[in-house]
């Protein structure tokens, strides 16, 4: 974040933050649940459907639920790294944006709107560290508009908001967690057919990212 944003940001916006709206799903505080085990699927999962064609697939499909305000989603952005660099050219990651509660639409609009203008690895970046670095509420949609204009998106950003096709997109990323039942942020669904998320795989996002690469390896390799 360039020093006169966050100058900005820290004088003019700072509300309190909504690092712990998601606490429940973000610790995984749901009732505990049965996993399942697919014969040569190593790792710890959910099964969605039937595994047909799991085993020994050329391309790994992660489509990953997140959430701005979740603790372990801004630790994922960094943990997953590891797993493009290993998996490169054989994993596809899909972000899906979710939010909660009382929780605005802005920030998964944003997203969206980011990515149609080339820039979402960095905007999203710059929104998950101005709400767990400056307590700045990423929530407002001033604050969205003051961070697309440090990247030249502003009137992309403030057009985009008012489209009904971003709006559509948001709500189908509402439906498709729901659908896969993403309770939890990050819920990670791999090829349709596995699901896996930090309290899954032990608690932590270090944890669930290691179970990934088991998961990954096992599917990979015949």
């Amino acid at each position: 974040m360039k020093y006169a944003i966050a100058f900005i940001l820290c004088l003019l916006l700072a509300l309190p933050g909504t690092g712990t709206v998601a606490v429940s799903a973000e610790k995984g505080q749901a009732p505990s649940v049965k996993l399942d085990q697919v014969p040569g699927i190593k790792g710890k999962y959910q099964l969605l459907g039937k595994p047909d064609g799991l085993k020994g697939a050329r391309q790994i499909e992660m489509i990953e639920f997140f959430n701005y305000s979740c603790g372990h989603c801004y630790k994922f952005l960094e943990t997953s790294k590891r797993l493009h660099k290993k998996y490169k050219g054989k994993l596809l990651h899909k972000k899906s944006p979710i939010y909660w509660g009382q929780q605005t639409p802005y920030p998964a609009m944003a997203f969206y709107i980011s990515d149609e203008q080339g820039v979402e690895k960095k905007f999203t970046q710059e929104l998950f560290d101005t709400n767990f670095q400056l307590n700045v509420n990423i929530f407002q949609p001033r604050v969205i508009k003051l961070l697309a204009k440090d990247y030249g998106i502003e009137k992309e950003m403030v057009a985009g908001m008012q489209s009904s096709a971003i709006q559509a997109k948001v709500r189908n990323s509402l439906a498709l967690a729901q659908q896969y039942k993403a309770n939890e942020t990050p819920t990670v669904i791999i090829n349709e057919t596995l699901r896996v998320t930090p309290s899954i795989s032990g608690g932590s996002v270090e944890l669930m990212t290691d179970n990934l690469e088991v998961i990954f390896d096992s599917i990979l390799n015949p």
